[in-house]
């Protein structure tokens, strides 16, 4: 992986997400130059982070002003990368809730501008709310595919959106990013956790789209990445109204995950450990620990009989790679595939979630899918 922080993974994975989701390395230099040398600072990379994406919103209003509309949205996006990867290691607190904010607000002044539109939706749930953006199949007629795309433990449906971007659009797929329990919105502004049975919230989504008369009820596949690579194996395997899924990603038992992670107060995580109590809906480590012991496919993996995609990296510093082959061979489906990108065959994408070269990853996801919907 490109260590832009030689010492800190943590916020090397940071930069690394951020250029997956769109970011520019130059801008990104502009702010975070100065923090290479220094002591970590979490005020500092909340600010550096900030003003990037500040810098971001200024121009964006320039582009406006002159009429650049295609250009401002480039801009808009851009600037709620900036804000959001900045959050995601900010404490709660004021400066992460402004963060956000922020990032919300460049993310709809984006979709104000794109070329081609994005619909936000709200979807009613057992834990409220659950909201996200549809990204419209191009140039197709009548009901077409769509894959729903779940976060991971710690990224938004605005990122989401800077992963897959026009990918499943251009495929003649819709696609559905979406916050939902213990991600995004409902974690950030109403203090939903998260929960182990992911059916659930997907059950309500596909209840959802079922009603739109523009998607094909027949043909609807899910993904997740990072923990989605949890999430939504676990939706699929007990709601069987989904017809592919894809981890991006493999998961299989992430409470052993974290208790290692705790015991050896691992220098590898890709987020601050103050972020499981958060998402576990917990006061204290402790009983966040004891809460995500729950989050193991053991149990719903022979029940997933769908076609099932897992791509991993061999390298991956967050999940082991032996984790992805324990979920491949749980999984109930005849139709699987496990894809390890590695370094001796020269993928790249050998890192987390293949942060470190995304792309061939983001083209494999997409082509199995327009190949099993």
């Amino acid at each position: 992986m490109f260590e832009y922080f030689p010492s800190n993974y943590m916020w090397s994975s940071a930069v690394m997400l951020s250029l997956m989701a769109g970011g520019d390395l130059g801008q990104i230099d502009r702010w975070l130059a100065p923090l290479r040398e220094a002591d970590p600072d979490v005020d500092a990379w909340t600010k550096a982070w900030d003003s990037a994406g500040a810098q971001q919103m200024e121009r964006a209003e320039d582009d406006l002003r002159s009429g650049y509309r295609r250009s401002a949205s480039a801009r808009f996006l851009r600037a709620s990368n900036y804000y959001l990867t900045g959050e995601r290691q900010t404490p709660l607190g004021p400066a992460k809730t402004d963060s956000y904010q922020c990032g919300l607000t460049a993310f709809t002044r984006a979709v104000e501008c794109l070329p081609r539109p994005l619909e936000r939706v709200e979807i009613d749930s057992p834990d409220g709310v659950l909201p996200g953006y549809l990204i419209p199949a191009r140039d197709e007629q009548g009901p077409v595919p769509i894959v729903i795309f779940y976060n991971g433990f710690d990224v938004t449906k605005e990122l989401l959106y800077g992963f897959i971007r026009e990918e499943f659009a251009d495929r003649g797929i819709a696609c559905l990013v979406i916050d939902t329990p213990g991600t995004g919105e409902p974690l950030r502004l109403r203090g939903v956790a998260s929960r182990p049975d992911y059916e659930v919230p997907t059950a309500a989504i596909v209840d959802y789209l079922e009603k739109r008369p523009d998607i094909d009820r027949a043909r609807i596949g899910l993904l997740g990445i990072s923990l989605g690579g949890y999430y939504a194996p676990r939706g699929a395997a007990f709601e069987h109204r989904i017809k592919a899924c894809a981890a991006w990603g493999g998961v299989w038992d992430y409470g052993a995950v974290w208790r290692h992670r705790w015991a050896t107060r691992s220098k590898t995580t890709s987020v601050p450990f103050w972020q499981l109590p958060w998402v576990m809906g917990t006061e204290t480590m402790e009983q966040a620990l004891e809460r995500v012991e729950q989050w193991t496919l053991a149990d719903a993996l022979p029940h997933l009989t769908q076609p099932f995609l897992i791509v991993h990296g061999e390298d991956d510093g967050a999940i082991p790679l032996s984790d992805a082959r324990k979920a491949f061979q749980a999984a109930g489906s005849t139709d699987k595939e496990l894809r390890v990108f590695t370094a001796a065959a020269g993928d790249g994408g050998i890192e987390h979630c293949n942060a470190d070269d995304p792309d061939p990853a983001r083209q494999l996801i997409a082509d199995w899918f327009a190949e099993h919907l």
